[in-house]
């Protein structure tokens, strides 16, 4: 188990322009990371997803109560990951631009946003989402007689796995106690699966670092049965399909940096 206390802070946003926003981000030292390795890319991507978190309940004044189902998240780097500083923190931002936003009933019910992430004038990474906005009522509706997720301690986001040359199979597994892996709406979350996927690249590319990943939400992802990742790897990338029910419930990429 890893502890992330040390996690990228978010600030509130500033409008900037016609659905635009910059909002203030701060990274920290994460003592326990190496500092050569960078920010680890599920960290970009829990970035991501505070932004959207932002954007929905800051700028679009969803309800609280209201469940934020992503649908598709993207994340990668401009160039090498950002080096960790050795304590403290780095502040950068987030320059923020909406390219859809729909309503019902008078709140926001899906939005699309892509973002440009800044150490000072210097790009180092780029972001897309894309999430739709559920009010209670309906989200129950939707989740009816599902289990809630069984909390498990997994070490290895993968287990039982099947390799075959550029291809694998292997059971999803998820740590719990890992806040960035929390399932706290009763559903897989994300970052689950793109740990899942990162995993299955690394297997199948060892050598190799990961600079970018993308992931599609086709439909809840439930925690029995566990789910299954199917994934094959080409020259600079890891496609991933993610199985439940003998269903593609999600897919991923993994993009791999060039050979230096």
């Amino acid at each position: 188990m890893r502890d992330y206390q040390d996690r990228v802070e978010v600030g509130r946003a500033t409008a900037s322009g016609t659905d635009t926003w910059l909002v203030p981000v701060r990274i920290p030292a994460m003592a326990d990371l190496p500092r050569e390795d960078g920010l680890p890319i599920l960290h970009g991507v829990d970035l991501v997803r505070r932004l959207g978190e932002v954007l929905a309940f800051d700028c679009f004044d969803v309800p609280p109560a209201h469940h934020l189902s992503i649908r598709r998240i993207a994340f990668r780097w401009s160039g090498r990951p950002l080096r960790l500083p050795p304590a403290g923190t780095i502040g950068a931002s987030a320059f923020v631009h909406v390219h859809a936003h729909r309503e019902r009933h008078g709140h926001t019910s899906a939005f699309e946003a892509s973002a440009v992430l800044r150490v000072g004038s210097h790009e180092i990474a780029h972001a897309s989402g894309a999430a739709r906005c559920i009010d209670p009522t309906t989200y129950s509706a939707l989740r009816r007689g599902v289990a809630r997720v069984e909390r498990r301690f997994d070490v290895d986001p993968l287990s039982d796995v099947r390799r075959r040359a550029d291809r694998l199979l292997a059971t999803v597994g998820w740590d719990s106690a890992d806040p960035l892996l929390d399932a706290r709406a009763g559903e897989l979350p994300g970052l689950a699966l793109i740990n899942a996927s990162v995993r299955a690249a690394h297997l199948l590319r060892p050598t190799r670092t990961v600079a970018g990943v993308s992931l599609t939400v086709e439909r809840f992802v439930d925690g029995s049965p566990r789910p299954t990742v199917y994934a094959t790897a080409a020259t600079d990338e890891v496609e991933v399909s993610v199985l439940q029910n003998r269903t593609v419930a999600a897919r991923c990429v993994v993009r791999l940096a060039p050979v230096r």
